[in-house]
């Protein structure tokens, strides 16, 4: 009877080894930190060029506040206050129902107009998109694309509308290929409706997937799935 022999023992690692073993260790512990922290400073940075007040918005707010103080910093301040406030009394007028007529009338006079018609025409739909209403059907949808008639490969991405879009006797889902890790990008596709399933993610689950490189996939993408588009209405009793 043969007996296998036993593993050669493994050399005690020198002192460089050991301190480059420990080096890497962690450097693989800080690497999420230093990744969020990158992705942090990216948008404060964008944020910063987009509105601070050096930015033409960051200079319309000043004027909202030179009037009252001397100190641009204040001035600033005091016109982003303003501005905080009338979003929220708008947010407020549109949940009571107030808001409704003036943003009606609002959408009518900007469309009437050619060429901004068509810019505020497509802020809208943009906007929502990120709808949170169950009733809403522009909102953005989580789902998974196959390339094929089967489920050999698959990757997760976002619908911004249910309605499809025909040419050529097909009919074609409009997708969202986001880029890892900073989603904030990507590619626009036209996918075969059979080819589009509903992810088993919400919107900010697939976005953590983009912003983890995949690491979060498997957890999130592991919850019950919903159907792409609004459910069908129940039969009516007969009373």
């Amino acid at each position: 009877m043969s007996h296998d022999p036993a593993p050669a023992a493994q050399p005690p690692r020198t002192y460089p080894e050991r301190v480059g073993i420990t080096f890497v260790t962690g450097l693989i512990g800080l690497l999420p930190l230093a990744l969020t922290l990158a992705v942090l400073v990216w948008v404060v940075r964008l944020i910063h060029d987009l509105f601070g007040p050096l930015s033409p918005f960051g200079k319309a707010l000043m004027s909202i506040g030179m009037p009252l103080v001397a100190c641009e910093t204040t001035a600033y301040l005091i016109g982003i206050l303003g501005v905080v406030l009338a979003i929220y009394g708008m947010g407020a007028l549109v949940e009571n129902g107030m808001g409704g007529g003036w943003q009606r009338m609002i959408d009518h006079g900007l469309r009437r107009i050619p060429a901004l018609g068509t810019i505020y025409d497509a802020s809208k739909h943009v906007t929502s998109l990120f709808d949170r209403k169950k009733d809403s059907l522009q909102s953005m949808t989580p789902v998974m694309c196959f390339f094929g008639d089967g489920s050999d490969i698959g990757t997760p991405a976002l619908m911004p509308t249910s309605e499809l879009v025909h040419f050529g006797g097909e009919a074609y889902h409009i997708v969202i290929l986001p880029t890892a890790p900073v989603p904030f990008g990507g590619a626009l596709l036209c996918v075969k409706q059979a080819w589009v399933k509903p992810a088993n993610c919400s919107l900010e689950d697939l976005v953590g997937i983009y912003v983890s490189m995949g690491v979060t996939a498997p957890k999130s993408l592991s919850k019950p799935a919903t159907p792409i588009g609004p459910e069908p209405a129940a039969p009516l009793e007969k009373s």
